[in-house]
């Protein structure tokens, strides 16, 4: 694949969104599961930059995943799974709060113009 540097803006206004559990699962301590999560559209030209604060007592969410797979900054996406770390072993309830997003809008401030090969 080949892909450019940009250079973008953030603003300083944003937009938080909670990644809530879509499935009971058992967790264990330092364990990674990867767990579905409600559906959280995330327009095009924004950037998703998760919380440094721990919203759920057994875990913290470490990425999150969209149903179609890595897309660019400039499409619309939609997270439908998470990977979480558990802190502490139990069980993790469909509801659950498991995080907040901090979705900011990003405007390009200049066009990428030599791509690169990425490996």
């Amino acid at each position: 694949m080949k892909a450019s540097p940009y250079e973008f803006t953030i603003a300083t206004r944003a937009k938080w969104e909670m990644v809530i559990a879509d499935e009971d699962v058992t967790i264990g301590a330092g364990k990674l599961e990867r767990i579905k999560v409600k559906d959280v559209k995330v327009q095009k030209d924004m950037l998703a930059m998760p919380c440094a604060f721990s919203h759920h007592p057994l875990v913290s969410v470490i990425k999150v995943v969209t149903r179609d797979g890595p897309a660019p900054v400039e499409t619309d996406r939609i997270i439908n799974a998470a990977y979480v770390l558990g802190q502490e072993s139990g069980e993790i309830k469909k509801g659950d709060l498991l995080s907040v997003l901090n979705l900011y809008p990003i405007m390009f401030t200049r066009e990428a113009t030599k791509p690169v090969l990425v490996r």
